[in-house]
């Protein structure tokens, strides 16, 4: 299943680790590779992803991989040695859970009533999790509207739909966004995130 509605499944296989050459800019350019990162000062990764092709969306995952193993990203993020041998974004496809938490709607009442703000934002894009799924558990906590369904817009253009309730919960659509809808539209969520900080109406 795609992350987004209207991307197409990327299919493909690996090639195996080797540098190639993107000509699509009008220039040749030297793509990272596992080979050619010289990742973790010398050290050969064990589990390097797929490469997709360059115009799939995986490609930023796919390349997420090599700079979250980088040293020096190691570095920065202040990760200690031994800590985290390697980093791995979905191991086979899912995420290991050893649990399973079946409604997560008790701790959102417990965080409102406790007087901390929320800001639940779904991309209306997303074909994982769609909007409108979680609309309907937002809408079931039963808190009061305070601001009624509108949309929001950045640049003077619609940028997607909100609603405040009571409890200082704000529920909000990122008009284009899939999945992880910052990575779709990260104006917009950019946007949305900064006004609901700064306790601005979007």
């Amino acid at each position: 299943m795609s992350p987004h509605i209207l991307l197409i499944k990327c299919v493909y296989s690996s090639a195996g680790p080797h540098a190639e050459t993107d000509d699509s800019a009008g220039a040749s350019r030297k793509i990272l590779s596992e080979e050619a990162a010289g990742i973790k000062m010398g050290k050969r990764l064990e589990y390097p992803p797929v490469r997709p092709p360059l115009d799939c969306i995986d490609y930023a995952h796919y390349l997420s991989y090599f700079w979250a193993n980088d040293e020096r990203t190691r570095d920065a993020l202040g990760i200690k040695d031994g800590t985290v041998n390697e980093w791995v974004r979905c191991q086979d496809g899912g995420v290991p859970y050893t649990r399973d938490i079946l409604s997560s709607i008790k701790y959102h009442r417990n965080v409102t009533a406790n007087g901390y703000r929320a800001l639940v934002y779904s991309g209306d894009h997303d074909s994982v999790v769609p909007h409108l799924g979680t609309q309907a558990w937002v809408r079931s906590l039963g808190f009061p509207i305070v601001d009624e369904w509108r949309a929001w817009h950045l640049h003077g253009q619609s940028a997607g739909f909100t609603i405040t309730y009571s409890n200082n919960m704000t529920f909000a659509t990122v008009k284009g966004g899939g999945h992880t809808a910052p990575e779709y539209e990260p104006d917009r969520c950019f946007a949305m995130f900064s006004r609901w900080i700064q306790n601005q109406p979007l």
